[in-house]
């Protein structure tokens, strides 16, 4: 169980509920179960500390698709070296990319460089409406409603991995494909009473992380449910090799690029250089790559 303190095995049964139904009754025994749960057994993390919008939305970022053991040292080094958005509004891509290096999906990097100078507009910092966030890039629809819970304490509906897990596996137990407008029907629903939105989903998350670690994973029934595939040979790897050259040797050659790579078919390479000029991390001129500059 993946950043869980350890449970001894009646501990364990006794959090292995039976399951709920959607009539109040139900409804308002599961949420004392789940805050009881959190109060007993919550994990700590420093951006749980905090509700200022940059440092909920560097941890949101991070946290995608990537372990909390992995995130941590970034988010320390990243408020280290830009402690606010106006901070991180003035870095270059090439270091922002080059502080990231290790959690990949460097898209998510550029996305948070660019939420940074699009923050002026809101004296640098984050609006605290959905309407406003969902313009930011990278910002989805569970970012926003984690912005708006973590940071303003505003009702909202996050739905992220966890949270997935746990209201499956307690209200759909004998449901295949099961939609995710299903599980906001229920999120909705047990808002009722909730007054700490930010304690309310960080419990549900860690209950998520408990019956993951016990269970067979509940999102497999989801109906948006897709494993990840292979990153060995995918276009993934390659375009991450890429980023990696180019951050950490300088400019290059296209014709250099092509031969320290070339274990991957030539077409591939191209089309992924390609795409990351495109996207706005890598810029040529005269034939040689390197890092966007701004």
């Amino acid at each position: 169980m993946t950043d869980f303190p350890t449970l001894d095995a009646s501990q364990v049964a006794s959090y292995l509920w039976p399951p709920f139904s959607m009539d109040d009754a139900s409804l308002a025994e599961f949420q004392e179960r789940i805050l009881a749960f959190y109060a007993a057994h919550g994990r700590r993390f420093i951006w749980r500390e905090s509700s200022d919008p940059y440092h909920i939305l560097l941890s949101e970022v991070m946290l995608q698709q990537t372990q909390t053991s992995r995130a941590l040292p970034k988010y320390e080094l990243f408020l280290s070296l830009w402690p606010t958005l106006e901070d991180l509004a003035s870095a270059t891509v090439l270091e922002v990319l080059t502080h990231w290096k290790g959690l990949g999906y460097n898209r998510r990097a550029l996305y948070l460089l660019e939420c940074a100078k699009r923050s002026q507009a809101w004296g640098w910092t984050l609006p605290d409406n959905e309407v406003e966030l969902l313009t930011l890039p990278g910002v989805g629809k569970a970012t926003a409603a984690a912005l708006l819970a973590f940071s303003f304490n505003k009702p909202s509906l996050y739905l992220e991995t966890n949270i997935r897990a746990v209201i499956i596996h307690s209200f759909f137990a004998d449901s295949e494909g099961v939609k995710d407008r299903q599980i906001e029907e229920v999120l909705s629903r047990l808002l009722t009473g909730i007054s700490d939105y930010k304690s309310w989903y960080y419990a549900l998350m860690d209950y998520g992380v408990l019956l993951k670690g016990l269970l067979p994973n509940p999102n497999r029934r989801s109906a948006h449910y897709n494993r990840q595939g292979s990153f060995e040979n995918s276009n993934r790897q390659i375009r991450g090799l890429l980023i990696h050259h180019l951050t950490e040797g300088g400019p290059k050659d296209g014709a250099l690029i092509l031969s320290s790579l070339g274990r991957f078919e030539e077409e591939r390479v191209r089309y992924c250089l390609e795409a990351l000029e495109r996207e706005g991390f890598v810029q040529e001129e005269g034939g040689v790559y390197s890092i966007k500059r701004t």
